[in-house]
């Protein structure tokens, strides 16, 4: 079976949508750690799970994992 070229359109669309997402998350994180002093970066630490960028990352690529099963299982079965 092959597959139509609108699944390859989906399939490149969301890699890239995962691919900004993550670039952004990445972007946000340098300018807030270029920012810190020392003292700021010890409350960071101290307070990672109000201010992490984990959830998000994580949020994003289970979306995306979750649409390439879908299209793996469409295929496949």
């Amino acid at each position: 079976m092959m597959m139509s070229p609108i699944y390859y359109v989906i399939i490149i669309a969301i890699s890239v949508i995962a691919l900004t997402g993550t670039l952004m998350v990445a972007k946000q994180m340098t300018k807030v750690e270029k920012e810190l002093t020392s003292e700021d970066e010890i409350e960071s630490l101290k307070n990672d799970g109000k201010n992490s960028s984990i959830p998000l990352l994580s949020i994003i690529y289970a979306i995306t994992a979750v649409i390439t099963v879908i299209l793996v299982w469409i295929f496949i079965f």
